[in-house]
């Protein structure tokens, strides 16, 4: 663990002992099995001849070594301990307390076994351990979840990205972007294979391809922003991406500590390019007479640029394959030359050549609306 104590918010309500994790359960099973089995006596008292019994004294001494490994595992945690350590003190405190209720009711039982008040104590006193052990391991639980939103920095690192001023300072900030993403992935997907809830996995799941994803994109529009950095569209397109990284970052912390997410059904990148081709295709109907292209220029361009941005998205994408990625990038290129050759034209009023190149335009996009389909 790291050696600063985490600036992290948590969620999640120590008093509550709903158990999340395969971990938590795992570790109380035993416990579980061996109070259940010492209190598992017959309502009935017997008319045979009382006396001790030799298997409760058994049953009572393995309950008190689980009972005493639960309490070493949570003194070492304790210790090591940079958060919560007040309240894992309090919870060690409380399981030795209930442990020797359990133990002096537990040696009355198990001599007169039969004695119902007796043994109405001993499943009473079990009922309270088994909270106070409970309580303790899911505060231990907690320090994993403290640790794992710690890595949560990843989001400064992000927000240092999206506002670099050089190639330099972008490739080094990339560079840790990577590191720190990393060390969030392995704890996010520890925390994702012990959860119980296959929901909360899932979203988790989610969440960790998302941000490989758009991290990587992230990357790309930034160094177009730092070539372009007056064109809206790329800025659009960068604070679109992160948002889906702020999202990713909030979706595994909410199901780290059992807080359920509300489904949010985000842009595709191939939704951006299909809105941006027909925001394009409907600008392009003009009529040369009042065209001014002082006025029209800026306004194509930036259609066009952001279908170029659109595209990138596209092609940078995981599941775009090596062949879908290179018709994107030539129909980018040759839609960029035919809005040359439409404004060339429209300046010239040349009627029929016009035409011909306002058909190659709309050939183009309804060509790249294809290829984003």
């Amino acid at each position: 663990m790291s050696a600063a104590v985490p600036n992290v918010t948590l969620i999640i309500d120590p008093q509550d002992l709903q158990i999340q994790t395969f971990t938590v359960e795992k570790l109380l099973e035993p416990l579980i099995i061996q109070i259940t089995t010492l209190v598992n006596c017959p309502q009935i008292p017997s008319n045979k001849k009382k006396g001790c019994s030799k298997r409760a004294r058994v049953l009572l001494a393995s309950v008190e070594k689980a009972t005493w490994n639960l309490l070493d595992k949570g003194e070492k945690i304790a210790k090591e301990a940079i958060v919560f350590k007040e309240e894992l003190n309090a919870a060690l405190d409380d399981v030795r307390k209930e442990s020797e209720a359990l133990s002096v009711s537990a040696r009355e039982f198990t001599n007169d076994p039969c004695y119902l008040p007796k043994r109405k104590a001993v499943v009473q006193a079990a009922r309270f351990l088994l909270a106070a052990v409970t309580r303790l391991l899911i505060l231990a639980d907690m320090i994993d979840v403290a640790y794992l939103l710690q890595h949560l920095k990843f989001q400064r690192t992000y927000e240092s990205l999206r506002n670099v001023s050089s190639k330099s300072e972008l490739q080094k900030t990339y560079q840790k972007l990577g590191k720190d993403l990393e060390n969030l992935d392995y704890l996010a997907y520890r925390r994702q294979q012990d959860l119980k809830s296959s929901n909360q996995r899932d979203e988790i799941a989610a969440a960790r391809a998302s941000l490989k994803e758009n991290s990587s994109l992230l990357h790309s529009i930034c160094s177009a922003c730092l070539e372009h950095s007056d064109v809206a569209s790329l800025i659009a397109s960068k604070d679109s991406i992160c948002n889906e990284i702020q999202s990713a970052l909030n979706v595994i912390s909410n199901a780290s500590q059992g807080i359920r997410n509300q489904k949010v059904h985000p842009t595709t990148p191939s939704a951006m390019l299909g809105s941006a081709l027909d925001e394009l295709e409907s600008l392009i109907i003009l009529d040369p007479l009042i065209m001014n292209e002082e006025k029209i220029r800026p306004s194509l361009e930036k259609r066009l640029e952001g279908i170029i941005s659109a595209a990138a998205l596209l092609a940078d994408s995981s599941c775009t394959r090596d062949f879908h990625r290179e018709q994107i990038i030539a129909e980018c290129n040759a839609i960029r030359q035919a809005l040359q050759d439409l404004l060339t034209e429209y300046m010239n009023n040349v009627s029929d050549q016009l035409g011909k190149i306002f058909w190659m335009n709309s050939l183009f996009t309804k060509k790249m609306q294809f290829q984003v389909d």
